[in-house]
């Protein structure tokens, strides 16, 4: 996906992916069930790949993680706490790096990605906050039956409130699936997914609370899939049905962008320190802003098909890729296409990153393969 923090990532994911992660959801009481180790894991279901330093680090279907360290030619599988599908991952240095998806579930690495550890368990949260909204719904009950004279209307509304808390804490919990992660330093970073679903660390994962809904304009809970930026303090946040919003003050507020597309935009890639973001999704859609969306230019892409994912190049061109093996180089300053390329095979691509070979290395339906004479001579480090 992303190498080193925020200048190269690949954020997402075609629409035959993304149809599995909308849907997911599992009832479990127990801790969740580690990763299995496979042996033709690098050939399975992959979704995101980024670099980290000299190494590379993908992730997909039943938990798999794997890193390569000689530029993608040979892959090795590595213990994960999680069997569920990995949707992201993004390391901030070369040590730090964070992987989310099903089930809210969020992993974490110290050591470059050779081991992970647990650090949200999206089932557990979800069954602690039913469980927390049920007390308060009794206590406010409660607190209105003391109350003398105490409006009929009220006491009926709380015990409605009461009655759909206790539905909520009987029932099998579908927390939502995490789209997407992003960390500014070791210690800040967001989480964020379907539904609305956002999530912050102040601690480096240690805690991750939501964040308040009434921050971001978003009553219809649309999804969101990405979340880039240009470096410094601004954010910016794409969605379903071209929902956009930035933030000036590393995510404190939230503004409402005016989209310039009303399809699903599936991935964000900035130039850090230009304002310079590209976003993509559907339809072949590409849509540039140099003053960090305030404005927005369409770029003719010269293809229909879903973009899914990219990586930024040494030379602030961008390499999308999507459906039917489709990528695209693309340079944001300029705003033109430089290539077209389509590889031999009808699978699925939702992402991408520059090996530390030269080679563009992609992942998606099938696994992780390398693209021979589609890289770039290097990658830009520490994004």
């Amino acid at each position: 996906m992303r190498s080193g923090g925020s200048s190269s990532r690949t954020l997402r994911r075609t629409v035959l992916l993304l149809a599995s992660l909308v849907l997911a959801g599992a009832v479990r009481a127990a801790p969740p069930e580690p990763a299995e180790i496979m042996p033709r894991a690098a050939a399975s279901l992959l979704v995101d790949v980024t670099r980290v330093g000299e190494r590379l680090v993908a992730v997909g279907d039943y938990g798999h993680i794997l890193h390569s360290d000689d530029s993608g030619r040979s892959w090795i599988q590595v213990p994960v706490p999680v069997r569920v599908l990995l949707t992201a991952v993004f390391f901030v240095d070369p040590r730090h790096g964070w992987a989310v998806g099903h089930d809210g579930m969020i992993v974490a690495s110290d050591d470059g990605g050779l081991t992970w550890r647990l650090q949200r368990d999206g089932l557990d949260a979800q069954q602690r906050r039913n469980a927390a909204e049920l007390e308060r719904a009794r206590a406010g009950l409660a607190a209105l039956e003391r109350e003398a004279g105490a409006d009929a209307g009220l006491t009926e509304d709380a015990r409605a409130l009461l009655a759909e808390a206790e539905e909520r804490v009987a029932e099998p919990v579908f927390p939502p699936p995490l789209m997407d992660v992003y960390f500014s330093d070791p210690q800040h970073g967001f989480a964020v997914g379907a539904y609305g679903t956002f999530l912050r660390t102040d601690d480096g994962g240690a805690s991750w609370v939501d964040v308040d809904p009434a921050s971001i304009d978003n009553p219809d809970e649309l999804h969101y899939y990405a979340i880039a930026s240009d470096g410094g303090a601004r954010l910016l946040l794409a969605g379903e049905a071209g929902s956009l919003y930035r933030s000036a003050d590393r995510g404190a507020t939230w503004e409402t962008l005016a989209s310039p597309y009303e399809g699903t935009l599936f991935g964000a890639l900035g130039l850090p320190g230009t304002g310079t973001v590209g976003v993509f999704g559907l339809q072949g859609n590409v849509h540039v802003t140099r003053d960090f969306g305030d404005s927005w230019n369409a770029l003719d892409s010269g293809v229909e098909t879903v973009l899914a994912g990219g990586t930024l190049t040494a030379g602030d061109e961008v390499l999308l890729v999507g459906s039917m093996g489709t990528i695209l180089a693309v340079r944001l300053d300029s705003g033109v296409v430089t290539d077209h390329t389509r590889v031999a095979m009808r699978q699925q691509l939702g992402a991408a990153a520059i090996a530390p070979d030269g080679t563009l290395v992609v992942a998606g339906q099938g696994g992780v393969r390398r693209i021979e004479g589609v890289g770039a001579p290097g990658v830009r480090q520490g994004g």
